[in-house]
Order: C-alpha cells, then sequence, then structure tokens
C-alpha cells in the first residue's frame, strides 16, 4: 500500500494514510492545520488582513526587537 491514498468520492475527498509511513505528531498536526485551515476559509477573510497582520509584525519589532533580543549574540 502506498503511505497516502486520495479518493474522490462524490462530495467527499477520502484520505487514507498508512500509518507505518507518517508519524502519529505528524499526523495530528496535520489534522489540526486543515482544521484551521476550513475556519480560516469560513471566516471571509480578505488578503487585506495580511497587510495589516505584517504591519502588526513589523511594528512590534521596531518597539520590542532590541528588548526581545537582549543578550543576543548578533
Amino acid at each position: 500500500m502506498e503511505n497516502l491514498v486520495i479518493e474522490n468520492k462524490g462530495n467527499q475527498m477520502i484520505l487514507k494514510l498508512n500509518k507505518k509511513g507518517f508519524d502519529d505528531n505528524y499526523l495530528i498536526s496535520l489534522v489540526k492545520r486543515l482544521q484551521i485551515e476550513s475556519l480560516a476559509q469560513k471566516s471571509k477573510f480578505t488578503s487585506d488582513i495580511l497587510t495589516i497582520a505584517e504591519q502588526i509584525n513589523q511594528d512590534w519589532w521596531s518597539n520590542n526587537g532590541e528588548k526581545f533580543l537582549k543578550g543576543i549574540k548578533k
């Protein structure tokens, strides 16, 4: 058996995974990622949210970066 088999059955997509081919922790994180992706699609966010997130990230590093990285060699 292959490690991954995908079947398209009408309204369902069936994934069959060979347990020997995947680490349990990896599979759990993969399922959680799929759940998050599903929720993100339902939220109907636009790409504008990515721009806002990037600005927040840049602002945080500008305001806190020195203190956060204090004592770490550059």
